[in-house]
């Protein structure tokens, strides 16, 4: 059933189904009205170009996206227009997003922005003040300068302390992942989150409904809350009679969160899954980082789940007590920051773009999917025509090959700008992470692609000088010395078939 099931949910099943219906209309149409069918069918052309007109009218839509579904509207008249309504149309207001924005806003009433960590970092670097400045106004961040950080370079180092924190645990701990696995690292986990809900103790679990799909089975949040586990899943596939709850399904909690006590938080691009920690073997070594943060920093954490968790639950969280009780010495400032797909901002875009126009001697880029719109594209190559040294690692083994050619396919224009690009030739590298200058790095869920930035709710943490930018800068080096440099006669040696098909696969980018 399962197996039916990961064929049936994808986006590549849902784009025959469209051809299909588009195939069964044409016919029945001319079936059905006999002699008006030119008319009836002209009548749907006048439709489909209101569509694109109201399509074209949104500035705040990317253009390579309206690009896509001009095409898809012009060329599947009716189905076109009707899987747009269904399935893309971009900041709708429809109940769920409403109750989202309301749980958002307290969530951010709570944890309110300081102006004085503030001033102070613009004091120091105005560059790197108005890269925080910006994430604090749009994206409700506030900047900490008494919360250490620690930066683990893999699953296998991350793990161990996380359940060293884990038993430590002595009020509550609250886990929101994208993907949870049953293996060793789920499993070893779920034993202590079992032992402390024993104790009293306000163990709370969130995991998103499509990306535990095929790795959970059905009715597992009540397997959890046996255990005395709250439990809750993020945006299931549910029977409604407003078409806007269906549009939430097309996005996904893609964030990874674990707060412990308020003191400890965790976050980074893992998730709990044994191939994190490479104790189960896809795809070759499996790369991925994580960052520890203790001290106040963690309360933005702790209100981005509990803003999370209200919206799922209808709850009102007394944001208060989850406060952090710890204050920490830090040799630089961090700020912790979330984005949704539901408002007016590319938040998790633009923190990428101001570092990138903020460099003046290198920016190195880490990303599992190279997916990326003309914008960001224009920056890259400004940035490297510009002196700045550019490098982007990728995955040297895929775990999606259609992405990955993809992800190639931008290959050719970046290198020609002075882009240096390197694949990961060990396996497949899952970090998500950008550094700059020495004095700059975000590490986090985001994804350089169209999902990511502009369709999934993600978290990143954002550093401002201190040791963690440096350790940042040391482990993407070290990627580098285990990575294979593209060259423009590399990208000239692809088969030309590969290289159609991958020109078709670009006009579909914002689906992948």
């Amino acid at each position: 059933m399962k197996r039916l099931l990961r064929g049936v949910l994808t986006r590549t099943f849902f784009a025959v189904v469209l051809v299909l219906l588009q195939i069964a209309l044409t016919i029945g149409l001319f079936l059905w009205v006999g002699s008006l069918a030119p008319y009836v069918y002209l009548a749907l052309i006048v439709l489909s170009i209101l569509f694109i007109v109201a399509l074209l009218d949104r500035d705040n839509v990317n253009p390579a996206y309206k690009i896509m579904w001009i095409l898809l509207i012009v060329s599947l008249p009716p189905t076109g227009s009707l899987f747009y309504l269904f399935w893309a149309k971009p900041r709708h207001r429809g109940r769920k997003a409403l109750r989202y924005a309301q749980c958002e806003a307290r969530g951010r009433r709570a944890c309110p922005v300081d102006e004085e960590p503030l001033r102070r970092l613009r004091e120091y670097s105005p560059a790197m003040g108005r890269c925080a400045r910006y994430l604090a106004d749009y994206a409700g961040a506030p900047v900490y300068g008494d919360t250490s950080s620690r930066y683990f370079a893999w699953g296998e180092d991350f793990f161990p302390v996380f359940l060293e924190q884990l038993r430590n645990a002595k009020r509550f701990v609250f886990m929101e992942y994208f993907i949870i696995n049953p293996g060793y690292m789920w499993d070893t986990t779920l034993a202590i989150l079992k032992e402390k809900a024993a104790q009293g103790l306000d163990v709370r679990v969130m995991y998103d409904a499509v990306g535990c799909m095929f790795t959970l089975p059905e009715g597992y949040d009540q397997v959890l809350r046996s255990y005395g586990i709250k439990c809750v899943v993020f945006s299931p596939l549910e029977v409604s009679r407003r078409i806007s709850d269906y549009r939430m399904f097309n996005h996904r909690d893609h964030r990874k969160i674990a707060v412990i006590d308020g003191n400890v938080g965790f976050t980074g691009g893992l998730n709990f899954a044994d191939e994190y920690i490479n104790r189960k073997k896809r795809f070759g070594v499996w790369k991925d980082t994580g960052l520890m943060l203790q001290g106040s920093g963690v309360y933005s954490l702790t209100c981005t789940f509990l803003s999370n968790w209200d919206y799922c639950t209808g709850a009102a969280s007394h944001y208060e007590d989850y406060a952090p009780q710890l204050r920490c010495p830090a040799d630089g400032y961090v700020q912790p920051y979330a984005d949704n797909p539901l408002d007016q901002e590319n938040i998790s875009e633009n923190a990428y773009f101001n570092i990138l126009h903020q460099s003046q001697n290198y920016a190195y880029i880490v990303t599992p999917y190279l997916v990326i719109d003309s914008e960001m594209i224009s920056s890259l190559k400004l940035a490297a025509k510009s002196g700045v040294d550019v490098r982007i690692i990728t995955p040297g083994i895929p775990d999606k090959w259609y992405v990955y050619w993809v992800t190639q396919s931008f290959y050719r224009t970046l290198l020609e700008a002075g882009v240096r690009i390197y694949e990961y030739t060990p396996g497949f590298i899952h970090a998500k992470m950008y550094v700059s200058d020495d004095r700059m790095a975000v590490v986090g869920s985001a994804n350089m692609d169209y999902r990511s930035l502009y369709l999934h709710f993600e978290n990143c943490c954002a550093f401002y000088g201190g040791k963690m930018v440096q350790d940042v800068r040391r482990d993407i080096e070290r990627c580098m010395t285990q990575s294979r440099e593209v060259t423009i006669e590399d990208v000239d040696h692809t088969p030309w078939p590969k290289r159609l098909f991958q020109l078709f696969l670009r006009l579909f980018a914002p689906l992948l």
